[in-house]
């Protein structure tokens, strides 16, 4: 074991779970630079069995919790709940990053990690702990870190589909939005778009933003919420 690498012991403790399999845990931590230079199998087969995993727990919480949602809804939440800079930040939270083992290269980056080695990490843990545990057990420690972030994941999500939503509602009913921008102030280095969205040459709604694209969810928010009152 790296000198540096703190014991696994140490990370049991603090989330509470036992050690009897500490191989498998040990080979979850193991980042394929390191395998490759010590010769130990790298943790990309519990990666993809843990993203497995984390897509059932994921579905059936999403399945269970947002009844309303169309399955195309779904699967575009789960996406952002399961995207490598989600996944990389639940390693930050569970403090799994401080254990990776990575090869001499690697180690050279230790500070500048891509997000993705750590998402790739978080997978890989859920994998060994969900062969240990099992899924109820890994599902009680993945839901605590999806719901902290949930109401972050639902405003962007809200926000980022506003549009799509808007298309899809008026489409139903045979008619098609249209953005128009109003007006655009400010300097370069700082400028301020306005956006209206008429429906059947009706305007719905109006939103500001430093992009159109901004001010087009904005405008499409307002819209929804004028069309669902109705």
């Amino acid at each position: 074991m790296d000198m540096n690498e703190p014991p696994l012991e140490q990370l049991a403790v603090q989330l509470n779970f036992s050690l009897e399999n500490r191989e498998l845990f040990k080979e979850a931590f193991t980042h394929s630079s390191y395998a490759h230079e010590h010769s130990v199998r790298s943790n990309e087969r519990l990666e993809f069995l843990g993203d497995s995993v984390l897509g059932i727990i994921v579905c059936r919480y999403l399945f269970e919790h947002y009844p309303r949602y169309s399955e195309g809804e779904l699967a575009k939440l789960k996406a952002t709940i399961v995207s490598a800079p989600m996944l990389a930040l639940f390693s930050e939270r569970l403090h799994l990053v401080d254990y990776l083992r990575l090869g001499a290269g690697e180690q050279k980056n230790r500070g500048n990690v891509k997000i993705n080695i750590w998402a790739d990490l978080f997978e890989a843990f859920i994998g060994a702990y969900f062969l240990s545990f099992g899924l109820e057990k890994t599902t009680e420690l993945v839901l605590p870190l999806i719901e902290a972030e949930l109401p972050r994941i639902m405003e962007k999500f809200d926000e980022l589909n506003a549009k799509s939503h808007l298309q899809e509602l008026t489409q139903a009913k045979g008619l098609k939005p249209v953005y128009r921008t109003v007006s655009e102030t400010g300097p370069p280095h700082n400028r301020r778009f306005t956006v209206e969205v008429t429906v059947n040459d009706r305007v719905y709604g109006k939103g500001t933003g430093r992009s159109i694209k901004e001010a087009q969810n904005c405008a499409a928010r307002m819209a929804l919420e004028e069309l669902k009152s109705k």
